[in-house]
């Protein structure tokens, strides 16, 4: 159980809880400088037990504070996954004289599953809405984790709606009011299962505005796990449509230990925050009084590859907290959190170490990108996370020739982005002692930035 830790592996810059667990990142919106963080919680034991959402705030995605629990069970049942928007318009009607509301939307799980709201004047303390559920439901298994978004087309608001295998559209002037507009799926749904924490956005590209839709996908046997996919395509207003050019599963990451990510509303920029871990053995991490990580928050973008078209991409928008990169020549790892970035051609494989433990990562000879736990650390807590698949992961490139890399290594949980964010991997890991040394095999220069002190 993830109460027995084996030493200290909280990470410093992937978020975690004060203590118990955690799972899907929820209401990510920024406000007032700064970006709000709600999760799923439950604050008496360290599994899955009845949710709550709880509640961060940071003004750089670096330094987090920890605030009370922002919603909690109730008559109509716990408190799933859902979405925030800052309401500066007051489309509500609960602002109250100067004070525009922050409105958070979610799934309340009782006898069935139904949308409700609640608001919030001060972003710590929230009310809920008198009239929930706002979106009731009394046949749908699978109805949860609505995600709201300012509607550019018709205007108002609309919502992303995971509902068994498929999304469902729903529009309003007000929050409190809803119709349906349309359907997506399951044409298009390559990994079977039941979709979850869904997400629709614009990103632009050489003029063009695709729009991005995620769909996270539970355990399933063709993913082994979760994973998130992403569709592009057009949303008209009412419905998305998926572009006919994207035909195969796209994984926003490769690893499988990146879920239920989501993106921030009203930030300066297309962040996303996944949870770090994996449904398949998350409450048996070996990490102490709490269970669970967020991933690293993540600006994504568009970028036009070469061999595979238009492509979602995922960089770290957490560089600042390290110090200038210095030139790598084989001196030991600067501490149990760094950032290291690598640039060359052909295969090549890093490997990161300590007495009796290695964490592989790399470029093969079949032109794919590698991340490799196996012999990483800890493994018998749990017989999926010890499999070859959990452990062993490669995906090809879609580019030849050079090739540049960035690692973010974080204590327990390592971040591979490749080719500026085209290719992601996120893993996390339990050595027994820190990695203290590296090796580079390959046509390879390497840089290490230092995590900065304070």
């Amino acid at each position: 159980m993830s109460t027995n830790g084996i030493r200290d592996f909280r990470p410093v810059l992937h978020f975690t809880p004060p203590a118990h667990w955690m799972n899907d990142p929820n209401g990510l919106v920024y406000r007032d400088g700064q970006y709000h963080l709600f999760y799923q919680y439950y604050p008496d034991g360290t599994v899955w037990g009845p949710m709550h959402w709880g509640h961060a705030v940071s003004p750089d995605l670096i330094h987090w504070e920890h605030l009370p629990v922002a919603l909690a069970p109730d008559e109509l049942g716990t408190i799933f996954s859902g979405s925030a928007v800052d309401d500066r318009d007051n489309t509500s009607g609960f602002g109250a004289g100067d004070k525009t509301p922050l409105v958070a939307i979610f799934t309340h799980s009782g006898s069935h599953q139904q949308q409700s709201i609640a608001w919030s004047l001060d972003g710590v303390t929230f009310q809920k809405y008198p009239g929930n559920p706002v979106i009731p439901n009394t046949t749908l298994r699978d109805f949860r984790d609505p995600k709201v978004f300012p509607n550019p087309i018709r205007g108002g608001w609309s919502m992303v709606l995971a509902a068994g295998d498929r999304v469902y559209f729903y529009a309003s002037a007000d929050l409190k009011s809803w119709v349906k507009t349309g359907e997506f799926g399951p044409e298009g749904n390559h990994a079977p299962g039941v979709w979850e924490c869904p997400d629709l956005f614009p990103l632009e590209l050489n003029g063009k505005t695709y729009w991005v839709l995620l769909v996270s996908m539970g355990t399933h046997e063709e993913n082994h796990g979760a994973r998130t996919q992403y569709f592009l395509g057009e949303f008209d207003g009412d419905t998305f449509h998926a572009d006919g050019r994207f035909t195969q599963t796209e994984w926003m990451d490769c690893g499988f230990d990146h879920y239920a990510g989501v993106t921030y509303d009203s930030a300066p920029a297309r962040i996303l925050i996944g949870w770090g871990v994996n449904w398949k053995y998350a409450d048996k991490t070996p990490t102490g009084e709490f269970c669970g990580i967020m991933a690293l928050p993540r600006q994504l973008s568009l970028v036009e590859t070469p061999k595979g078209g238009v492509r979602l991409a995922g960089t770290p928008a957490v560089r600042a907290a390290f110090g200038p990169a210095r030139p790598w020549q084989g001196e030991p790892l600067p501490g149990e959190v760094f950032r290291l970035t690598l640039t060359g051609e052909g295969p090549c494989t890093v490997t990161l170490k300590n007495e009796t433990e290695q964490f592989q990562f790399g470029i093969n000879a079949a032109n794919e990108a590698f991340i490799d736990r196996t012999k990483a650390g800890a493994r018998d807590f749990s017989e999926d996370f010890a499999s070859d698949w959990y452990s062993r992961i490669s995906a090809p490139r879609f580019y030849d020739g050079g090739w540049e890399m960035e690692l973010i290594f974080d204590r327990s949980a390592a971040e591979l982005y490749l080719d500026g964010g085209t290719r992601c991997f996120s893993q996390v890991m339990y050595p027994s002692t820190p990695y203290t040394t590296m090796t580079v095999e390959g046509c390879a220069s390497a840089a290490i930035s230092p995590l900065k002190e304070g």
